[in-house]
């Protein structure tokens, strides 16, 4: 099997992937962005991809949602849930006063940089792997990457941790086109629109609120209809799939303009 995922070698993404491809022996395939990496999915280049879809910090990565909630083809299989532990890399704090990293590391190391670095430039880039492979060949500048950036791209770890919060995690979708649903202890992701009425979304909520469904996360996001139409993103956790949670989807596809769902894992 083939899996790919936001690139190149030693991103937080790769990371992720090399949990989930433990004693799998799967191919990966490293994409310069996100949506790329979706595509291939969705082209059939391969079987899975594994994105980014959720900080603890700057909360959710709107480019994998968005990718989500356009492509119908696209199953939520598994989530990875990695620590993150950024680190300044570099070969010395005198040189070109430029820092190079992702914009969501930059995001969450904002306090850091802004107390210890405010003079430098900031250079968003593709990837936190691709700030690293930019520093050592430019040798100048710093980035923000994780130790493996620093063994892979052969740069000194200049400070560790440098993120605001001590519990920094990152969560990760393995994306595929088949359904593949869990059976038990699950979370449930759907997406739907309700009808331009009063209360209709409160109604909505109430059913689970009836049906005693914990609601984790709950993200609204343009339709690209109109404006003021939203698609409202909900994950649920659930026990099992039984036939109670079953009565449940239907009658939100009944009550919903759009209902789908986008993943059991």
């Amino acid at each position: 099997m083939k899996i790919s995922y936001l690139g190149p070698i030693g991103t937080n993404c790769f990371e992720a992937c090399s949990i989930y491809n433990k004693d799998r022996g799967n191919e990966l395939i490293p994409s310069k962005t996100i949506t790329e990496a979706i595509e291939l999915l969705l082209n059939n280049k391969v079987d899975n991809a594994i994105v980014p879809i959720e900080n603890s910090i700057k909360g959710t990565i709107l480019e994998t949602l968005d990718n989500i909630i356009e492509n119908e083809e696209l199953f939520i299989k598994e989530e990875i849930i990695i620590d993150i532990n950024h680190c300044l890399l570099g070969f010395n704090l005198n040189n070109e006063k430029k820092i190079y990293s992702h914009s969501q590391a930059l995001g969450q190391c904002k306090k850091y940089i802004k107390e210890n670095l405010n003079d430098y430039e900031i250079v968003e880039v593709e990837s936190t792997a691709k700030a690293a492979e930019i520093v050592n060949k430019c040798r100048s500048g710093l980035c923000i990457a994780n130790k493996t950036c620093a063994k892979l791209y052969n740069l000194e770890v200049l400070k560790e941790n440098i993120q605001d919060k001590s519990n920094n995690k990152t969560r990760f979708f393995v994306l595929a086109k088949d359904k593949d649903y869990k059976k038990t202890n699950v979370k449930a992701s759907i997406v739907f629109s309700t009808k331009n009425s009063p209360g209709a979304l409160y109604k909505i909520l109430g059913l689970l609120n009836t049906f005693e469904i914990n609601m984790s996360k709950i993200e609204s996001r343009p339709s690209e209809k109109e404006l003021g139409d939203y698609l409202f993103w909900i994950e649920t956790d659930i026990s099992e799939i039984n036939e109670r949670v079953k009565v449940l989807f239907e009658i939100l596809r009944d009550k919903c303009s759009y209902f789908r769902i986008i993943g059991i894992y």
